[in-house]
């Protein structure tokens, strides 16, 4: 709530309430654990708590018995610690085994919601005016619905040509290399011109579409389309069932071979008609 509230702060206030929040939570982390350490003694199995003060007896106790542990200290005392050390060094310990463990919490807390205010302003100690937009930064207007990514190989030129006239009929806009392609520019330009200008990127999934030998639709998508991209638009049509490569990885696709359950047309009409 508090980092809701101050969102305008500096970053580098942020930056010092974060490394403040972890230096306490530091501090009070090694003071319990150096507690656990000389505030605990076992008598009988059991582990109790024990005090960093000394009694008279205690006292007198240990100096007639120079190097004497703290458990054979509190075994001699028959498990009662206060005989051996004083209360309120025992309740001293007590306080920093309970309450000071929980301590912690709270300022790794801070540290954390201090470290995610100050992401906020890119790591910088002051926030930047967010640059203008030009015209390259733009997103394009979709100009297709999908774009048919595919082999020029039987029958996977037979697979896209099928699926351009079954999308077409239902008045969906596709763009297909042969058709949309500019006789005048080069392949690969024009291939991340209609994958930019596509709402979604379907290929025609078979053993010659990952064949290693042809990567270069591999690599222009993957160059188009970042991974958040990919999941969003990019669909596999399994014509064939083969291992997807990579770049596909994580990707359901949609189930084109003879086994289908479903009618894969009518499941992909209602995923680029739904969007």
């Amino acid at each position: 709530m508090a980092v809701a509230l101050t969102r305008r702060v500096a970053a580098r206030v942020w930056l010092l309430v974060s490394i403040a929040s972890a230096a306490i939570a530091a501090v009070l982390l090694w003071m319990h654990f150096s507690a656990e350490r000389t505030c605990v003694a076992s008598y009988n199995g059991q582990s109790t708590v024990i005090g960093s003060e000394y009694t008279a007896l205690g006292l007198d106790h240990v100096r007639e018995n120079p190097g004497v542990s703290n458990d054979d200290l509190l075994l001699d005392a028959g498990g009662i610690a206060t005989l051996i050390w004083t209360a309120d060094s025992v309740n001293g310990c007590r306080l920093r085994l309970s309450w000071v463990a929980l301590l912690p919490v709270p300022f790794l807390a801070t540290c954390l919601c201090a470290l995610i205010a100050q992401r906020q302003f890119r790591g910088t100690f002051a926030a930047r005016p967010a640059a203008p937009k030009t015209s390259a930064d733009a997103p394009r207007v979709p100009v297709y619905d999908v774009f048919l990514s595919y082999r020029h190989t039987d029958p996977d030129r037979d697979h896209a040509t099928e699926l351009l006239r079954d999308l077409e009929s239902k008045g969906l806009r596709v763009a297909i290399d042969v058709r949309d392609f500019a006789p005048n520019e080069h392949f690969l330009s024009e291939m991340e011109r209609c994958i930019k200008e596509s709402r979604f990127v379907l290929c025609v999934v078979t053993p010659q579409y990952v064949d290693s030998d042809h990567c270069s639709e591999e690599a222009i998508i993957s160059k188009t389309l970042d991974m958040a991209e990919r999941r969003k638009r990019l669909v596999p049509l399994i014509y064939e069932r083969v291992e997807l490569p990579v770049w596909m990885h994580g990707l359901v696709g949609i189930d084109f071979t003879d086994a289908a359950s479903v009618d894969p047309i009518q499941r992909l009409l209602g995923l680029v008609q739904s969007k």
